[in-house]
């Protein structure tokens, strides 16, 4: 016999067994999957993936379980001991192939939580494992032949699957418990993924009906021949088999009431809590009594008519019937009763959008219902733009993005893209279509995407990106020219544009650095400690908040950002040497963004007001002042100088930031706020500074009608001779910003005109701010004709 002979002998031989069949697939997969990044190693990534698999081993486990038994020649009296002792050793095995090639996997993939990873691996595949092999045993009972019995267990998780598929499709829901697939997280963007109770309650449930399926397998399955049988007397039979139906009942009974138990979520366990309804001509919106959004409901629903409006009249159509849109109170509260938490969701197929709580005016609503009007030119069952069977991201979101754009400070959309561009950020559009999108930040490839469409829209009418989105990305038919030729004159466009300067890439910069999820093997670990991290801030364990920030800025050195939470977390603990060293380290580093070098001189300054030091702090808000930051940061640093500057002012600024104050609860810390900036108010030429902290306060409780005629008081006072004023153009200009708000609010249309007017002559302003300007005109003519039907 060859060589060649004996090793297609030996494959034979282990192939042709099934039991090795498993073995062998097992370590295919796993260790196919160990160089994937993310999911090539212990974690919550693997578990999904591998749950199912798992769950299809056990099955046929299970099944040759009983086939083994059948062929004996005589049957062991309590069958379901010894299929279990067969099933759980070949369980074992298999579970250690795949562990262990996930533990070795960590020698070339990061881990940064193996003992957490170990936990997801046990509830998901190491529990899926065991519901595949109940259902094989029910498989194996029912039939005879070995394929009948694999296809009859298969209907199990089958149905299973069938159920989570249909509640993701038809509820408003974006995670899942499934007992084959385990727990799936929803939104790819929340990067808080952990073991939660309601995770160990779902395993629990799947174990009592698993324990219950296997004491009625006992029951009815007759021990000869393994099949199922008719008790010689029922009486007995039930008295033998009452823990079991009652076990089966139980289990029902909580399947039932899935979103009751938080496994589920449905209209009925959402609006429970979203009690308050708002119905328009467009829209049933559902809201919070009594929370933030109860108290601008009047201005929120206009918002949504309003964007409502401008898409069908850029689109010319709009989806027929109407618009649920759930306002959630924060992210915490969606990410509990729906399953997204830091992202807003739309759901185009049930014409439903999902957003948490923003300040007047909400940044998303466009954007989001974009999605849903975008069912108008998607495909027929998920209304989303589809190539084949595979959703083109960078066409859902790039399409929603442009229709909903939005101002980074003072640059718009395409201004956006040239910082990427110029920053080496920028990805090719080839590298984005398709899930590729995932593989980069959120930032980066909404923008790419966005600006292209939104190009695309203004060169060709928005009838050429109904084509290419119904499509799925054929641009060739869209536009008669393929995808790089679209690219390049796309890039001579961005680079034609006049407008975005040095200063405004390195302000910019920080705002791309963050790498998207797959591209930090830290991310669920760092999101689940900076989620600790508050939680311990929330109740008083400063040692607890510090040692986080410390995991925080080992497992992931590489985002300075940290290091600005340990600082607050020292400084905190009164251990304000340790918080100053911290900073100075970081200050060494060369290539520091400028967002985060101004905000390490911030916190440094922060430290020496608090310790009364005020020319150590103005020196180092000089030097910040000096670096090119976003308009935000640079009104925060503004203030924190005119406070280093005079004694009263800096022990009053430095109470009203609530600086290192760790006993401040939010309603407490606001009225605290409050009461500092009156006291602003009060000093020798603050008056017009603390009418307008007073003001912003005001307007952070919803009470544009009171901050209004504040904001005017400030702006009047500024624009006057007399006292300080505001500390610079950058607040004079948010002051009118906020102003135009409030009077849009309160109906004072013309009032808002005039202060647009002088926002738009002011010198030096980009192409953001025109932007913004632009769409508020829109907002101001369209709220006058919504609140005069």
């Amino acid at each position: 016999m060859t060589s060649g002979s004996v090793v297609r002998h030996h494959l034979r031989s282990w192939l042709g067994q099934p039991r090795l069949r498993r073995r062998w697939l097992t370590g295919l997969v796993v260790g196919g999957l160990s160089f994937v990044p993310l999911a090539g190693t212990l974690g919550y990534e693997s578990s999904f993936l591998l749950s199912p698999l798992a769950a299809l081993l056990g099955l046929a486990v299970g099944v040759d379980g009983v086939r083994a038994l059948r062929s004996t020649d005589a049957a062991p009296k309590v069958p379901l001991r010894e299929v279990a002792r067969r099933g759980a050793i070949e369980l074992a095995i298999l579970a250690a192939i795949a562990l262990g090639l996930l533990v070795v996997s960590q020698l070339w993939q990061r881990n940064c939580d193996p003992w957490g990873g170990l936990g997801f691996f046990v509830m998901g595949p190491g529990l899926s494992v065991v519901m595949g092999w109940v259902a094989g045993l029910w498989g194996g009972a029912l039939r005879e032949r070995r394929w009948a019995q694999l296809l009859v267990a298969s209907a199990i998780p089958a149905t299973s699957t069938a159920i989570g598929l249909w509640r993701l499709w038809g509820d408003p829901v974006v995670f899942a418990y499934d007992p084959f697939w385990g727990y799936f997280s929803g939104a790819i963007y929340d990067e808080a993924v952990s073991i939660g109770s309601t995770y160990l309650s779902f395993r629990a449930y799947n174990l009592l009906a698993a324990a219950a399926g296997l004491g009625l397998w006992r029951l009815l399955v007759s021990p000869p021949g393994l099949r199922l049988r008719r008790p010689p007397s029922w009486g007995r039979a039930l008295l033998a088999g009452t823990p079991s139906l009652i076990a089966a009942s139980l289990a029902a009974w909580i399947g039932l009431r899935g979103a009751a138990m938080g496994f589920t979520a449905d209209i009925e366990s959402i609006t429970e809590v979203l009690s308050a309804t708002r119905e328009t001509e467009h829209f049933i919106i559902h809201y919070e009594p009594r929370s933030a959004t109860a108290r601008e409901i009047d201005a929120v629903a206009t918002e949504h008519e309003l964007a409502w409006h401008l898409l069908r009249e850029e689109m010319g159509r709009a989806p027929e019937g109407r618009v649920r849109s759930f306002v959630f109170g924060n992210p915490g509260q969606k990410r509990a009763l729906m399953g997204a938490g830091t992202v807003q969701v739309a759901a185009p197929w049930r014409q439903q959008i999902y957003l948490d709580y923003r300040p007047f005016p909400h940044p998303v609503i466009t954007h989001e219902l974009a999605h849903v009007f975008g069912k108008t030119v998607g495909d027929g069952l998920f209304g989303v733009s589809v190539d084949g069977i595979i959703p083109n991201i960078a066409l859902i979101e790039g399409f929603a993005t442009a229709l909903g754009p939005r101002p980074a400070d003072r640059l718009d959309l395409h201004d956006q893209a040239t910082v990427l561009e110029r920053l080496g950020k920028r990805p090719p559009l080839s590298a984005i279509m398709g899930p590729a999108f995932f593989t980069r930040s959120s930032r980066v490839a909404y923008t790419t995407a966005g600006s292209f469409c939104r190009w695309l829209i203004d060169t060709r009418g928005f009838e050429g990106m109904a084509r290419l989105y119904h499509s799925g990305g054929d641009f060739a038919e869209s536009y008669g020219e393929p995808l790089d030729e679209l690219e390049r004159q796309w890039l001579a466009f961005l680079e034609s544009r006049s407008g975005v300067t040095d200063d405004d890439v390195q302000a910019m910069a920080q705002r791309y650095e963050r790498g998207s999820v797959f591209q930090r093997p830290c991310a669920h670990r760092a999101a689940d400690l900076m989620q600790e991290a508050a939680r311990a801030r929330a109740q008083g364990r400063v040692d607890e908040v510090v040692d986080r920030y410390r995991t925080l800025c080992t497992i992931e050195p590489e985002q300075p950002e940290h290091v600005l939470g340990l600082a607050q977390a020292l400084a905190e603990a009164e251990r304000f040497e340790d918080a100053l060293a911290a900073i100075d380290d970081v200050l060494q580093v060369e290539d520091l963004t400028m967002t985060i070098r101004a905000a390490m001189l911030e916190k440094r300054a922060d430290v020496a007001l608090a310790a009364g030091e005020l020319p150590v702090a103005a020196e180092a808000l000089d030097e910040a002042l000096a670096l090119p930051v976003t308009e935000t940061q640079h009104r925060g640093l503004l203030l924190k100088r005119e406070a280093a500057r005079d004694a009263d002012l800096a022990a009053l600024v430095g109470a009203y930031y609530l600086l290192f104050e760790v006993d401040e609860d939010p309603i407490s810390g606001a009225v605290a706020r409050l009461w500092y900036a009156q006291r602003i108010r009060a000093l020798p030429g603050y008056h017009a500074l603390g009418t307008y902290l007073v003001a912003r306060q005001l307007i952070n409780v919803q009470r544009p009608a009171a901050a209004r005629s504040l904001l005017e008081d400030a702006l009047a006072e500024a624009e006057s001779e007399e006292g300080r004023g505001l500390p610079g153009p950058e607040f004079v200009r948010e002051a009118r910003q906020q102003l135009v708000a409030a009077c849009v609010q309160t109906g004072r249309f013309d009032e808002a005109d005039a202060l647009l007017d002088q926002l738009e002559a002011e010198p030096g302003i980009g192409n953001g701010h025109r932007m913004e300007y632009a769409q508020w005109r829109r907002r101001v003519a369209y709220f006058r004709e919504y609140q005069a039907r």
